[in-house]
């Protein structure tokens, strides 16, 4: 009992003679708060207002955000009277545990870092990784968001994303496609082909370089198997997920 009026008394012979720090520190926690948060914000809006890709850009903003609260911290642990040295090497401590209980978090923020460096992806993207794909919505420190072609939201950890094969179907204006179609022995393949090449050739997004090819692929025990292979100019999400 004797300990425990003794740390209380301590407490408060604390705050008694620090009380003006104590205010101090208050106040620049919760105005450096305010002006970290107004900053994230501005550069956001300096971000949409430029050609920098907003996912990136994003990550990126989010990455300072967490720097300069450190350095608040810091700050204000220096008006309190804790020596920097203290400070830092009871950090490290906090930090070393943390660090091993989210181990996986830790992972997640490297391999964010080395997506936005290496940009596999951008914002707007369809991709497809480990059994997962969609619209590239935003990459921030721990994961990326995707949004479905049904208008479903999903999260993937950064270090899922990094550690698999990864089809980015928006990488390249245009694509090769083929189309399978399967007709009689009876049919006038001659004929066949021609209405299939008008078809595709009054496509408006279709490629005249390389030009379209229709051949036969295989034959089956009751019909022919043609095979339509063309150039497809991407111009929406939606022809990127043709096949």
């Amino acid at each position: 009992m004797e300990g425990f009026n003794e740390l209380f008394g301590k407490i408060g012979d604390f705050f008694v003679n620090n009380w003006f720090n104590i205010v101090g520190a208050f106040a620049i926690f919760i105005i450096g708060g305010i002006l970290i948060t107004l900053l994230s914000k501005l550069l956001m809006k300096i971000i949409y207002s430029t050609k920098i890709d907003n996912a990136s850009g994003g990550f990126f903003v989010a990455l300072i955000k967490v720097i300069l609260w450190f350095f608040l911290i810091f700050s204000c642990a220096s008006i309190l009277g804790i020596e920097g040295n203290s400070f830092l090497v009871a950090f490290s401590s906090v930090a070393l545990a943390i660090g091993l209980a989210l181990k996986d978090s830790l992972a997640n923020i490297a391999n964010g870092i080395l997506i936005v460096i290496n940009k596999p992806f951008k914002k707007g993207d369809y991709i497809v990784v480990s059994s997962v794909e969609g619209v590239v919505r935003k990459i921030s420190i721990l994961n990326t968001e995707l949004t479905t072609a049904d208008n479903k939201r999903v999260i993937v950890p950064n270090s899922t994303i990094y550690n698999n094969n990864l089809i980015n179907y928006s990488a390249n204006p245009t694509r090769r496609l083929d189309m399978i179609f399967s007709v009689s022995y009876d049919s006038d393949i001659k004929k066949v082909k021609q209405v299939l090449y008008e078809a595709i050739l009054n496509y408006e997004y279709t490629l005249s370089t390389p030009a379209p090819f229709i051949y036969l692929d295989a034959q089956s025990a009751s019909s022919l198997i043609l095979r339509l292979d063309f150039g497809l100019k991407i111009v929406n999400i939606g022809m990127l997920i043709l096949d």
